[in-house]
């Protein structure tokens, strides 16, 4: 939240200088401001990143070789999570996190990369539902559409997972437990517009599926068109 007001701040006080200026001048001034902004948000996010890997690393959490390195890991997963799309509202990535515990490493992140995955899914099903539900307050849904689309996308989980494809996830971590074991915490993202893709051709196909029909329109709107 810091980070986000600290760059409005930047934004509103150029933008208010750049009234006066020509279009040349304005054009320079704003790509000045998206160097500022950014400089400012990842300098920030790199010493939260430090200051959070050194908690974590005292918890015991370590990266496996071949992986980057726990500060770098936190910047990425935080720079994902703090970009949204022109209103500002809408995040342009969704994600899911989970740990695991197994005898060995691999089982371990195996395991969390299912359960994340299953959150993801989840993630993408919550920001479907309220992208359909705002449509549904800004009377662009009546509520007949609106709640059949919701029903429907909550019972096309397991379709919606499967489209998704592989997965990376930002996020790769594990510890070693007293008992021998290892926990692994994983947390993947996901791009939100082609989240809303897969929501949408799950809506459909399940949708067919019952001898549904919903108008184009309404399934357009998913995709805020």
């Amino acid at each position: 939240m810091l980070i986000v007001m600290a760059s409005l701040l930047i934004c509103s006080n150029m933008i208010a200088q750049s009234e006066k200026m020509s279009g040349k001048d304005k054009s320079k001034q704003r790509a000045e401001l998206v160097k500022q902004s950014n400089r400012l948000q990842k300098l920030d996010i790199d010493k939260a990143s430090k200051k959070l890997a050194k908690q974590m690393r005292k918890e015991g959490w370590k990266v496996a070789p071949g992986n980057l390195p726990m500060e770098q890991q936190l910047s990425r997963s935080t720079i994902f999570q703090n970009q949204f799309e022109d209103d500002f509202i809408t995040p342009k990535y969704v994600w899911g996190d989970a740990s695991s515990v197994s005898e060995n490493y691999d089982g371990g992140k195996m395991q969390a990369l299912e359960l994340a995955r299953a959150n993801l899914v989840s993630s993408i099903e919550s920001n479907v539902t309220k992208i359909v539900e705002n449509n549904r307050d800004n009377k662009q849904l009546n509520a007949g559409n609106a709640a059949t689309v919701v029903k429907t996308l909550s019972s096309s989980k397991s379709y919606v997972s499967q489209r998704l494809g592989q997965t990376i996830p930002v996020v790769e971590v594990y510890r070693d437990l007293p008992n021998g074991n290892k926990e692994v915490r994983v947390m993947i993202f996901y791009s939100m517009d082609n989240a809303r893709k897969v929501a949408l051709d799950a809506i459909r196909d399940q949708l067919e599926q019952e001898g549904e029909t919903v108008e184009q329109s309404v399934l357009d709107s998913l995709l805020g068109e």
